[in-house]
């Protein structure tokens, strides 16, 4: 069966707490004919981000998005915690990436202590059960909750939360939040809409949700998820009301979270539920009338890029501007323009990609002269990367010069990461073409010293290492266990033993699996009794 015209605006993946990957998402709304969805993974942007990356038809449009644990103004006295959703959010915003950052580690840092409650009580997990059911997202109670299903523990996937997990019960252990204005402000500062999420699960009565709403009108609230399967109609009728008379945004989605949710099914909640595309046209109205008051204008496909601009960005002038031509000329662009004789970017991207390792590698080799080749090369693959290049891009507000053809404008290719990155480095190779090697050296450094600052990173493995040997008196021992996914995109799974404790990482690099294995392996016994 299709479902015509209708949107899903709240959606988890396994980056957070559902069962299903967001391209597994992607496919059942395409299959289902949904028109718009947003995946709101709880304290990360890493499902929204994987989605943004896959290529989707027309027919379905896709918005970045997370929701956000928040507590509660202390005149507000709720049955839970509050959630914050946010939609059309910058990924790359460094402050909001910070934040849920924070967040991660606290939610990461929960589970060995609802771990140690219920040993009290005589259920034995380990904190590598509950990462088997995990994989590569974040571990939580759903997961608890699975493992003391599989061992039979409880009957239900509900009786794990009624008998240990839920708030109240004997393991459940509050963790960290954002008070409701922090969380807020967060969206915004990332370009984002916020927008309460269910209000029926804050079991306020009228009185209190209304004096909760204009407290949060007033710190920028924008929006209320209006529709949600748990609503009655006179919630939702009540809710409507509050969102004409505060003027704000009417949102709505199920909620999705797969298997550990079965009842709710995408697009359509237990199936008497439908959220109009229409809302979604307003959604997106109301961000670009915002965006457009509060930045200038883009001019994406002007063919006579404005170069004196560009260039005091950059801090280079060009003496033979077809280099930078060159740079900022996607191939979309090239392709819808036949005539143009200079050719679009990727080879540039690739000279520029290799000048870039080269340099960054002689910086870190000055800036850490006692730091080993393995650290190194962790070292500069965090800075040279897809995210960190993109993040530099944004900084130079070097979008309203990139040439994208009409197809990637009306996706907001200028938005993408991946197109982001990638005309950096074709204008790095730009400058190398133009100046040569000293000035592509000048310029790397003068627009990575922020990012080289902060090049020192933790070597995890060192530090278990040193542990092992000081209270254990044993060496830890890593084996890669699987590596899944096509030869260029491949992840590695390494399982780490030490004593009694079996943890598991996954990375892009065999390293990479280390150093996480190695980092949950440091927090489990920092959490062990």
């Amino acid at each position: 069966m299709e479902y015509k015209n209708i949107i899903d605006l709240h959606i988890h993946s396994k980056a957070s707490d559902g069962s299903y990957t967001p391209a597994e998402i992607i496919d059942m709304a395409i299959q289902l004919g949904v028109r718009a969805i947003s995946i709101t993974d709880h304290d990360t942007i890493e499902g929204s981000r994987e989605a943004q990356s896959i290529h989707v038809p027309s027919t379905l449009e896709i918005i970045a998005g997370v929701e956000i644990s928040a507590d509660l103004p202390t005149f507000c006295y709720a049955s839970s915690s509050l959630h914050m959703l946010g939609y059309c959010i910058e990924l790359d915003n460094p402050e909001l990436n910070q934040m849920l950052n924070d967040l991660q580690l606290a939610r990461f840092e929960r589970t060995p202590l609802i771990l140690k409650r219920l040993r009290k009580f005589g259920v034995e997990i380990t904190f590598s059960e509950v990462q088997d059911r995990v994989g590569e997202s974040q571990p939580g109670r759903p997961h608890i909750a699975q493992v003391l299903l599989q061992k039979g523990i409880v009957a239900t996937f509900q009786e794990a939360f009624d008998r240990f997990l839920g708030k109240g019960k004997p393991a459940y252990v509050e963790k960290y939040r954002l008070n409701a204005e922090q969380a807020i402000k967060a969206i915004i500062a990332a370009d984002g809409i916020p927008v309460l999420a269910h209000p029926t699960l804050l079991r306020l009565n009228q009185k209190e949700l209304t004096r909760l709403i204009q407290y949060l009108k007033s710190v920028g609230l924008q929006g209320i998820e209006v529709y949600y399967p748990e609503h009655s109609s006179q919630e939702i009728q009540f809710y409507e009301k509050l969102a004409n008379e505060n003027e704000l945004l009417m949102t709505g989605g199920t909620d999705f979270h797969g298997r550990y949710r079965p009842k709710i099914q995408i697009g359509i909640g237990k199936g008497d539920f439908c959220v109009p595309y229409q809302l979604f046209e307003t959604l997106m109205q109301h961000h670009s009338d915002r965006i457009n008051r509060t930045t200038p204008p883009i001019s994406i496909t002007s063919d006579i890029p404005n170069y004196g601009e560009l260039e005091k960005k950059l801090n280079y002038t060009f003496r033979n501007e077809d280099h930078i031509q060159e740079a900022l000329q996607h191939s979309s662009y090239v392709n819808e323009n036949p005539d143009i004789t200079i050719k679009d970017n990727e080879r540039y991207e690739f000279l520029g990609d290799a000048v870039l390792n080269l340099v960054i590698g002689h910086l870190l080799m000055i800036q850490f002269p006692d730091v080993n080749e393995g650290d190194l090369s962790r070292m500069r693959a965090m800075i040279v990367n897809e995210k960190q290049l993109a993040m530099i891009t944004r900084k130079l507000s070097l979008q309203e010069h990139l040439l994208l053809g009409k197809g990637e404008i009306q996706t907001k290719g200028h938005e993408k990461q991946s197109i982001l990155a990638d005309t950096l480095e074709a204008i790095i190779a730009a400058v190398y073409m133009d100046g040569g090697f000293e000035q592509a050296f000048k310029f790397i450094h003068h627009h990575f010293s922020f990012v080289l600052k902060q090049a020192r990173i933790q070597d995890y493995k060192s530090e278990l290492q040193e542990f092992a040997q000081g209270e254990l008196k044993e060496i830890p021992v890593y084996k890669v266990i699987d590596e899944v996914g096509p030869d260029h995109r491949k992840i590695f799974i390494v399982e780490l033993k030490i004593g009694e404790l079996v943890s598991r990482g996954s990375g892009k690099s065999k390293k990479n699996a280390e150093q996480e294995a190695a980092r949950l392996a440091l927090i489990a016994f920092k959490n062990k009794d």
